[in-house]
């Protein structure tokens, strides 16, 4: 037994004794600055599973090689030259923003908010119109969902009297 173990008033040498000898779990409180935690075997191998910085005795990876390995790899293989994509053209809506106002305010009245935006989803997804004039739209019915009454009515009848208007200034553009 070494004398140094005597001093320390210990009785029995390292391989006799019963207690277990302590690990160390390295802590990264911040990217650089890591300091050795005394803990128990245990506590040890706790901790290194649920450490991200713990190192990887025993695990392996999905394709059974790290991923510098796959890294390097793919980037050794030969570039492949880049398709051109070809976009599709551009169809522009030829509604106008009267006309979709109009009818959405027609089966707002008649049969609901719901119905109303439901068939804006339906002109949109059709590409009848784009996804400004949808928006704007919705806008305006939600706005007028919001309203009491009295105000809604208000409104509705300055957008018939409005609607009237343009009609016939088109009209007389037309003659």
């Amino acid at each position: 037994m070494p004398h140094a173990r005597i001093h320390l008033g210990y009785k029995n040498c390292t391989r006799c004794s019963k207690v277990e000898p302590y690990s160390a779990h390295v802590v990264y409180p911040h990217k650089t600055g890591g300091y050795v935690q005394p803990v128990d075997k245990s506590t040890k191998e706790h901790l290194d599973r649920l450490d991200r910085r713990a190192p990887s005795r025993g695990r392996v990876t999905k394709g059974g090689s790290s991923s510098w390995d796959r890294w390097l790899k793919q980037y050794m293989q030969p570039k492949n030259e880049k398709r051109r994509v070809v976009h599709k053209q551009i169809v522009r809506a030829t509604r106008s923003n009267l006309s979709i106002k109009t009818e959405a305010i027609d089966i707002y009245v008649r049969d609901g908010y719901d119905k109303a935006l439901s068939y804006l989803n339906q002109l949109f997804q059709s590409d009848e119109i784009t996804l400004l004039q949808k928006s704007n739209v919705s806008n305006y019915l939600t706005d007028l969902q919001v309203m009491n009454r009295k105000e809604r009515k208000f409104v509705l009848e300055i957008a018939r009297e409005e609607t009237k208007q343009r009609v016939q200034d088109t009209d007389w553009c037309n003659t």
